[in-house]
């Protein structure tokens, strides 16, 4: 586990950008809260998202840290999302993408692994990986 915290922390100190820095640290975080996430670190360092309960906790913790996810209602805020992708309100296509993979439909539950996954597979895969 302490190897995994470390490579969390140099992968913030090694990014300059102050959101990658917020991220890496939320990471670290929601890692301390659920250790038991920390054997798949190696996935999610190289996109992999292991449909396991320590992954799916995990990526709701660093959501909700980030403001994305209403830990009470689950509910998945769009705009926080584009805002945290630098995407642009105004560009309607970009907006209709995340809109689309972060609202499913009426009667299934909604997910921060299926519509990150989703965002992931579109062509807003730079802005996940500049974020």
């Amino acid at each position: 586990m302490k190897f995994y915290v470390f490579l969390i922390a140099l992968f913030g100190l090694v990014f300059a950008k102050e959101q990658v820095k917020s991220i890496a640290k939320h990471h670290l975080k929601c890692l301390m809260q659920n250790p038991k996430a920390g054997i798949y670190f190696a996935n999610v360092l190289k996109l992999e998202y292991p449909d396991v309960p320590e992954v799916n906790s995990h990526m709701d913790c660093v959501a909700e840290k980030l403001g994305v996810l209403d830990p009470k209602t689950g509910q998945i805020y769009v705009d926080r999302v584009a805002a945290l992708l630098s995407v642009d309100p105004n560009n309607a296509e970009d907006m209709d993408i995340i809109k689309n993979c972060v609202v499913e439909p009426e009667g299934e539950e909604v997910t921060v692994r299926s519509g990150y996954l989703c965002i992931l597979n579109s062509k807003l895969r730079d802005n996940i990986l500049g974020a």
